[in-house]
């Protein structure tokens, strides 16, 4: 038999069992499948969780979120800036 999973708060309890209600199953079936969905996915894709704990934590969080720049900016067309002077006159009025 497998090591039980123990959900001390009311809150992952609730979306356990509201997204096993989406889809059809058990809770436990439910948190398995989401789990294996965020593991496969690639690391731009996977929603930003932080735990500030300690110094490597950081300098994951860091580290993933300049990965995540990069895949954004490799998919932007050459020459894409965040300048919008055009938009504005020389006072800073929208034109």
């Amino acid at each position: 038999m497998a090591e039980p999973l123990i959900i001390d708060s009311d809150e992952p309890l609730r979306l356990a069992r509201r997204l096993a209600e989406r889809l059809g199953t058990t809770p436990d079936d439910a948190v398995a499948q989401a789990l294996r969905a965020y593991d496969k996915a690639p690391a731009a894709t996977r929603p930003l969780i932080a735990s500030w704990q300690t110094l490597g934590d950081r300098e994951a969080v860091i580290a993933d979120i300049v990965a995540r720049g990069a895949a954004v900016r490799a998919k932007l067309p050459p020459g894409t800036n965040s300048d919008h002077s055009d938009l504005y006159d020389e006072s800073g009025l929208p034109r």
